[in-house]
């Protein structure tokens, strides 16, 4: 398990497709602890995606591929129990609203 939060860890900072796909991955984890921080990452990166525009920091942008936006709706659907619902319909409105690369 420390392996699996280390390596998780190195994720940050690799860009918001990443750091969220792993997030969502790890939402749905056996080890209650890892599903715990994957939940709360992807909460987190949701409320940034769809927060206010007069906030100082920018939001996050999606740069994915049409392939990877598929599987990112694929987890997220798969993650939709352990995020609850707000959560949820925060990262479908993000999907909808950005466009894959491709």
């Amino acid at each position: 398990m420390e392996l699996r939060r280390a390596g998780y860890r190195l994720l940050r900072g690799q860009g918001v497709e990443v750091e969220l796909r792993a997030a969502l991955i790890l939402a749905v984890d056996a080890d209650l602890r890892l599903a715990t921080r994957g939940k709360a990452d992807a909460t987190r990166i949701a409320r940034d995606a769809t927060r206010a525009t007069w906030r100082y920091a920018p939001r996050p942008e999606l740069h994915v591929t049409a392939a990877e936006h598929a599987e990112l709706v694929a987890l997220t659907a798969q993650a939709a129990a352990a995020l609850g619902d707000e959560t949820s319909q925060q990262i479908a409105a993000w999907f909808a609203s950005s466009r894959s690369d491709e």
